[in-house]
C-alpha cells in the first residue's frame, strides 16, 4: 500500500477526487481513519462531525466522510507519466495486420490495417504536441527538472482539469518548462489557499493569455494574486465558484491586460459590488455574469466604477425584470455593443413580452448584437418606431396622469428618438406614429402542428393571430413563435408557408426578412413540433 496521505493532499478513491482533511483516529473505533472533503459534495454524508465531536470542516456543507487507507486511495501520478500513458500506444510490430473499429460506426464496421506502428511512431513523437488534454489523469506532481522542456517544449493549450493538485506550486514547477503555453485550464481541481511562491510564479505564466478556473472555489482575491503574476493574460474563467462577494478592502494589484471575464454560475447578486470589483481592469471589454441571481441594476452613484471599455455583457438567466434595469445598464456600460439577456423576466413574461427585443434595441442605442442575432439598420430604425408608437399609445391611455419628467424618467431615450425620426418635442396622444406602427405591422395565422412537415390530411383549425414587422428576420420570428406557442426549447421546430396553389413550403433561411420570404397579412403558417432524439 502507497504511504498514508497527509492532511491537505489531494486523493483519487474509485474514480471520486477529494482533500484529505484529517488522518488519525475516531473515537470508538480503531485503525486509521482518513476524513475527506469530496469534491463532489453529493459524494459527502457529513461536515466533519461524528458522534457529536468536530474533525475537520469541509468548505461546501456535508461534502465529507470517512474513509479507511487502502490501495484504493490513489495520490496520483506525474505530468510524463500521464502525457505517456495518453498519448503513446505500445507497438504492435511492423509487418502484424490489425483490426480497427471505426469510431462513426458505434462498433458495428471493423476494418483490417496493415502498418498502424508507423502513425504510432509519428504520435510517440511528444515534441510534436501542440494541444494537449490530461483532464482527470490523476495528476498530482512534477517531473525531474528539465524533463518536460525536453519532451514537449512545444505545448500551446494544456488541459489539466479535475486533477489532484494541492498547490499553485505544482502547477508553476509544469509551466515553467512549457515556454510557449499561452491557454491553461484548470478547472474542478481544488488549491490550497496558501502563500504564493513569488519566485516561482514570476518566471512560469509569462505567455499566459486564457486561463480557465471554473469550479476551483477560488476566491476572487486568490485569483487577483495568482493572475498578478500572468502579465499577457487576456481571459480568465471563474464559473461555479460559489462567489457571492467580490470586494475586498485591500485589492491586490492587477494587470490591465485581462479582457474578458466570466463569472457564470456564482450568486454575484449585487450589480454595483460586481462593478466596482472588475472596474480594475481598465481594458475590460468581455463580462459573463449569467446565473447569478441579479434582479436589479441601479444607476451608477461614481463615474470612477463606470465600464467604459466593456463591450459584450452576458445577463441571461438572472432575474431581471424592469425596463429601467436597462436604462441604467447603458449607464455603467457606454460603449455596449452585444447583450445576451435570455432567461430573465423582462423578456420572458409580462404584458410587454411580445416587444421584448424591439424595446431592448430601443433602448440601447450602441447595440449591434442582442441574444446572438445581430441587429441590422433597418430593425434598428423599425424598432424604435415601435417603440416610439407604443408610448404614444400609453400616453394617449393615461394622459390625465402624465406628466413629462415622469415620461422622460421612464423612457430616458424618449426626446432621442422623437428628434432623430423627425418629430419634435412635445408628446400628445395625436402624434402619428401609432398610425405609422398600424401601416407597417402585419397580421399572420399560425397553427401548432406535432410533426416534421404538414400533409394533405392536416387541418387548418383554430389558428392563432400574430401581429408582427415585415422586416422581422425569419430567426426572430422563429423566437417569438416559440415563446407565443409555448414551444420547449429543447424542440425541433420548422416553419411552412402556404403557397397560392395550396401546398406548403418550408422557410429555412433564417437571416431573411418576412417580406422577402413571401410573407404578408393573411398569410397562413404551420409551425411543425418535434422533440429532439
Amino acid at each position: 500500500m502507497n504511504s498514508v496521505p497527509l492532511v491537505g493532499d489531494r486523493i483519487s478513491y474509485s474514480g471520486h477526487l477529494g482533500t484529505v482533511r484529517f488522518a488519525g483516529n475516531v473515537e470508538n473505533t480503531s485503525g486509521l481513519w482518513l476524513g475527506i472533503e469530496w469534491d463532489d459534495p453529493c459524494r459527502g454524508k457529513h461536515d466533519g462531525v461524528k458522534d457529536g465531536k468536530r474533525y475537520f470542516s469541509c468548505r461546501i456543507p456535508n461534502a465529507g466522510s470517512f474513509i479507511r487507507p487502502s490501495n484504493q486511495v490513489l495520490r496520483g501520478i506525474s505530468f510524463l507519466q500521464a502525457l505517456k500513458a495518453k498519448y503513446i500506444e505500445d507497438f504492435h510490430g511492423s509487418a502484424s495486420m490489425e483490426k480497427v473499429t471505426l469510431g462513426s460506426s458505434n462498433g458495428a464496421i471493423e476494418v483490417e490495417a496493415v502498418n498502424l506502428d508507423k502513425i504510432r511512431n509519428k504520435f510517440a513523437n511528444l515534441g510534436r504536441l501542440r494541444e494537449v488534454s490530461l483532464e482527470n489523469e490523476c495528476v498530482s506532481r512534477v517531473d525531474e527538472s528539465g524533463s518536460i522542456r525536453e519532451t514537449c517544449p512545444n505545448i500551446r493549450g494544456l488541459d489539466l482539469s479535475a486533477n489532484l493538485f494541492s498547490t499553485w506550486n505544482v502547477v508553476a514547477d509544469i509551466a515553467v518548462e512549457l515556454p510557449v503555453l499561452q491557454r491553461l485550464a484548470l478547472n474542478r481541481n481544488r488549491f490550497a489557499e496558501d502563500a504564493l511562491d513569488s519566485v516561482r510564479m514570476t518566471s512560469s505564466f509569462q505567455n499566459l493569455t486564457e486561463l480557465q478556473l471554473n469550479g476551483t472555489l477560488i476566491g476572487w482575491r486568490q485569483m487577483q494574486q495568482v493572475t498578478s503574476f500572468m502579465p499577457k493574460l487576456i481571459s480568465v474563467e471563474l464559473g461555479s465558484n460559489r462567489l457571492c462577494q467580490l470586494r475586498n478592502e485591500d485589492t491586490p494589484n492587477t494587470h490591465s491586460s485581462i479582457r474578458s471575464i466570466n463569472l457564470e454560475g456564482n450568486q454575484c447578486k449585487i450589480w454595483t459590488h460586481i462593478c466596482q470589483s472588475v472596474s480594475a481592469y481598465k481594458q475590460l471589454e468581455r463580462l459573463i455574469v449569467t446565473s447569478n441571481e441579479i434582479d436589479s441594476i441601479p444607476l451608477p452613484t461614481d463615474d470612477s466604477f463606470v465600464l467604459k471599455e466593456l463591450k459584450h455583457i452576458s445577463l441571461s438567466s438572472n432575474g431581471i425584470k424592469r425596463w429601467n434595469d436597462l436604462d441604467a445598464l447603458t449607464k455603467w456600460s457606454p460603449s455596449l455593443t452585444s447583450l445576451a439577456i435570455i432567461g430573465n423576466p423582462l423578456v420572458e413574461s409580462g404584458e410587454d413580452i411580445r416587444y421584448s427585443r424591439p424595446f431592448i434595441i430601443a433602448r440601447i442605442p450602441t447595440l449591434t448584437i442582442l441574444d446572438s442575432t445581430a441587429v441590422s439598420t433597418k430593425e434598428r430604425t423599425d424598432s424604435e418606431l415601435l417603440y416610439l408608437s407604443y408610448i404614444s399609445q400609453r400616453l394617449g391611455l393615461d394622459e390625465a396622469n402624465s406628466s413629462m419628467t415622469g415620461i422622460m424618467r421612464e423612457h430616458p431615450r424618449l426626446k432621442e428618438l422623437l428628434d432623430k425620426h423627425g418629430t419634435g418635442p412635445s408628446i400628445s396622444p395625436s402624434v402619428t406614429h401609432q398610425d405609422r406602427l398600424r401601416s407597417k405591422l402585419i397580421e399572420v395565422q399560425v397553427q401548432k402542428l406535432s410533426a416534421c412537415a404538414p400533409s394533405e390530411k392536416d387541418e387548418w383549425k383554430d389558428p392563432v393571430t400574430v401581429r408582427v414587422l415585415p422586416t422581422m428576420t425569419l430567426r426572430i420570428f422563429d423566437l417569438k413563435l416559440r415563446k407565443t406557442l409555448s414551444i420547449d426549447r429543447s424542440s425541433r421546430c420548422s416553419l411552412w408557408l402556404k403557397m397560392n396553389d395550396d401546398s406548403w413550403a418550408e422557410m429555412t433561411d433564417m437571416s431573411q426578412d418576412l417580406a422577402w420570404l413571401g410573407i404578408e397579412s393573411g398569410s397562413q403558417i404551420f409551425c411543425c413540433v418535434t422533440a429532439l432524439q
